[in-house]
């Protein structure tokens, strides 16, 4: 086989993983709008990131659609997050998160998930709402902030669970 044949050949497979794991990602999105507590718009962005580098007509797909295309769109054009993507996204992990602290779920998992989730928090604080809003190190700093405090208040949340 040629060195030309096996570039090809891998190049076909990469781009049908990509094109699978993008499916995937469309699939988990499509719960998650059932599921208040499972992330929609990231697995969007995720699948768009697959067929971006493994299907034009995909990626067409995704962000012609009616739905997701404009914030879709935003997010590849301006790395934009709408507010009510944000806030959404926190309420539906403080729920997650609220349902995960009163199961049986021990205390390290519980303590994983919120930082996490603080995290993800803190990045979609840091990330523009509109096009033409720039990132500044104010917002950074208040993400941060935010981000600490959400996490502080979960784990005086379960060790106060685990008090009483």
């Amino acid at each position: 086989m040629s060195k030309t044949t096996a570039a090809g050949l891998m190049t076909r497979y990469k781009n049908y993983c990509l094109q699978g794991l993008g499916l995937g990602f469309v699939g988990l999105g499509v719960i998650g709008i059932a599921l208040p507590v499972v992330p929609t718009t990231i697995f969007f962005i995720l699948a768009l990131a697959c067929f971006t580098h493994s299907s034009q007509r995909l990626e067409e797909w995704l962000l012609n659609h009616a739905r997701f295309g404009p914030i879709l769109h935003n997010w590849q054009s301006h790395k934009v997050v709408p507010h009510k993507a944000k806030w959404l996204a926190a309420i539906g992990m403080s729920i997650g998160l609220y349902f995960m602290m009163h199961s049986s779920a021990p205390t390290w998992a519980v303590a994983i998930v919120a930082v996490i989730e603080a995290l993800v928090l803190a990045y979609l604080a840091y990330c523009p709402s509109y096009p033409q809003q720039p990132a500044h190190r104010a917002r950074a700093i208040i993400a941060v902030v935010s981000a600490m405090l959400l996490l502080g208040g979960c784990c005086l949340m379960a060790w106060l669970m685990n008090k009483f």
